[in-house]
């Protein structure tokens, strides 16, 4: 039998959970940064949980906010924030209230006057279809954290609403292991199908993807799936695992129409875990990858490969490839800088010291 969602067995804090909470806080920092100048915020937690753990480490709620408060100190005035937290299980949620009501309390003047914060008890896909059909086109820019203990209760048709409206980007746990596990039974059929938004996804995944693991194959068909029938332009996976036996627990995975918001999540998502690997390896960490050893070669021979007899900016380069190769912006600096040396690409409008500004001009030879 599964356990409750309010068990301390589940209120335990891991080390995939915290380095969940760095991408998430950085990302949003980040998020923030670029368009709360200019607008209003929403920052849904769809599946909020606990205020605090069961040591009393921080939730994703009370990240969310000091992260947003945190912005507002460095870089001066923003435009207001709106945060809406739901939470289902009421003995979480209740925890969830007080928690947040006394954060806002104890430093108020921190949070006074520009954030405005949202409860509600009730399922995801409840509160997000309201929502939905309350503003639509109208909704300020929005970013959904949704961050399931299991796959069920996250239908793909309400992930498909949000990011049919402009502006607006999911950060999702999706639970792999949970869903390989049940993939076959048939009392958890309906809620796999409502996870991928079809019909005989068993079928589907044997004609689409036959060579492939299944893990690879799960996650690759999600992903499909937001590409091809939620016309989503970029995601990004980070694999989680989360025991000595390196089993895959989960995939966090970023979906976005903008290409700025995609690189910086890549960024991010380099960075946060096993260097290199886009994941959190536990106890695999530091072990070194092909791609790690190859490193900028590899790099080098992609970009002469794809972009043979073309000229196009710096920028442009790194956008069309960022789902495409595991290497982020100081890797595309310096592999360009190198085939300039070797007389295979011509920069114009490098910078005074030598530098790469996305306006920079390669032209492949």
């Amino acid at each position: 039998m599964p356990l409750p969602d309010d068990s301390w067995e589940k209120w335990k804090y891991k080390e995939h959970t915290k380095a969940k909470h760095e991408i998430l806080s950085k990302y949003l920092g980040g998020w923030i940064k670029i368009l709360g100048k200019s607008h209003d915020l929403n920052i849904f937690d769809c599946f909020a949980g606990r205020g605090r753990f069961s040591e009393g480490e921080e939730g994703s709620p009370l990240v969310i906010i000091k992260t947003i408060a945190e912005i507002r100190e460095k870089m001066g005035r923003q435009k207001e924030a709106s945060c809406i937290f739901i939470e289902i299980n009421d003995s979480n949620f209740q925890n969830l209230r007080v928690e947040i009501d006394k954060e806002i309390k104890n430093s108020s003047q921190r949070y006074d006057g520009w954030l405005n914060v949202e409860f509600h008890c009730d399922e995801f896909a409840n509160v997000a279809s309201g929502i939905i059909d309350e503003y639509s086109e109208r909704l300020a820019p929005s970013f959904f954290f949704i961050d399931p203990f299991g796959f069920s209760g996250v239908p793909f048709e309400v992930i498909k609403d949000i990011l049919s409206i402009k502006r607006t980007e999911v950060f999702m746990t999706f639970m792999v292991r949970d869903v390989n596990r049940f993939f076959k039974s048939s009392k958890h059929r309906i809620s796999i199908e409502e996870l991928y938004g079809m019909d005989n996804v068993q079928d589907v995944l044997q004609n689409q993807y036959p060579n492939l693991p299944r893990e690879q194959a799960l996650l690759r068909l999600y992903r499909d799936q937001l590409h091809e029938s939620a016309n989503v332009k970029y995601t990004l996976p980070f694999k989680v695992t989360a025991d000595e036996r390196l089993q895959t627990t989960y995939y966090l995975i970023h979906a976005t129409n903008h290409p700025m918001g995609c690189e910086l999540m890549k960024e991010i998502m380099y960075k946060a875990g096993t260097e290199g690997r886009f994941g959190y390896f536990g106890p695999a960490k530091g072990q070194l990858t092909l791609t790690q050893i190859s490193g900028i070669p590899k790099l080098k021979e992609f970009l002469l490969n794809r972009f043979e007899g073309r000229t196009l900016s710096y920028r442009d380069i790194r956008y069309e490839t960022l789902m495409d190769t595991e290497f982020i912006k100081q890797h595309y600096r310096k592999a360009l800088l190198e085939l300039e040396e070797e007389g295979k690409i011509q920069i114009a409008g490098k910078g005074p010291k030598g530098g790469l500004p996305d306006k920079a001009q390669v032209t492949f030879l």
